[in-house]
């Protein structure tokens, strides 16, 4: 397993960027900082090598499905296919998006900022369409999605937004693995890393207590080694557009049902 914890810093960027690969064991042994540009090569050149892999990068693979909609986008491949475009809406920080100086969060429903995959969860991911401030995720979400776009075209699997086949690339949350840890503290790090045990290589353990950022892809990969069953296909046709986090339950027909009657926001 391949976890990656992502930056959408246009500046440099290594040691923000980390690279956590496990052994068939599921112990971390490899946890190293790397470019966006080398994480896409490692994961492809591990993907040759071995078949059975799933990747999870910690980015939102997708957007949700009104502002999609809006956009006269169908399908993820469509959104992931056109950086100049994804570029455009982080230069313009025009509502939905927001979080630029001067740019605060649009008014209506806080729900309509949301995928129903972040709704399914507590606590509740940021919004991707923030796109500035602290926390926000949107930057590196909409930097990382032609990544996806060449995995993809690489033969590797985008889950769920296509039938499960490895090698696979799924999306992941560190916090899920982590709970309330509070990244920023050394002894809080260092805590997690001695629970941890076998699960990380001694190098992995160094790494993982010296940085929030490797620690997220250390805490990921563990989490992600934990699931090897195959990822069943989405339940709804907006889970297919907007994706899903791996390791929160799908939502039963009844959820499902629930959650179309979420308000949304409509386009600007």
């Amino acid at each position: 397993m391949i976890a990656v914890d992502w930056s959408g810093a246009l500046g440099p960027h290594r040691r923000r960027l980390w690279v956590a690969v496990t052994d068939g064991q599921g112990t971390v042994v490899e946890l190293d900082p790397a470019t966006r540009e080398e994480a896409a090569e490692r994961i492809l050149d591990a993907a040759g090598c071995c078949p059975e892999l799933v990747a999870g990068i910690d980015f939102s693979f997708s957007l949700p499905g009104w502002w999609l909609s809006a956009c006269g986008i169908t399908t993820a491949p469509e959104l992931w296919g056109d950086p100049r475009r994804l570029e455009g809406w982080l230069d313009a920080c025009e509502p939905p998006f927001w979080g630029r100086p001067g740019r605060r969060r649009p008014p209506g429903p806080l729900e309509a900022g949301y995928r129903r995959t972040e709704l399914a969860v507590s606590p509740r991911p940021r919004s991707t369409f923030q796109v500035g401030g602290a926390g926000s995720v949107g930057t590196g979400s909409l930097r990382g999605m032609p990544v996806l776009a060449r995995l993809r075209e690489a033969g590797m699997t985008v889950w769920p937004f296509e039938s499960w086949r490895t090698p696979a690339v799924v999306e992941v949350w560190p916090r899920l693995a982590i709970g309330q840890l509070v990244k920023s503290d050394p002894a809080a790090r260092l805590c997690w890393v001695r629970s941890q045990g076998h699960r990380l290589s001694p190098a992995a353990a160094t790494a993982a207590a010296s940085s929030p950022d490797a620690l997220d892809a250390a805490a990921a990969a563990i989490d992600l080694a934990g699931r090897r069953c195959a990822r069943p296909d989405p339940p709804d046709p907006v889970i297919a557009l907007e994706g899903w986090i791996d390791g929160v339950p799908l939502p039963r027909p009844a959820q499902l049902r629930a959650s179309s009657r979420t308000p949304t926001r409509r386009a600007p």
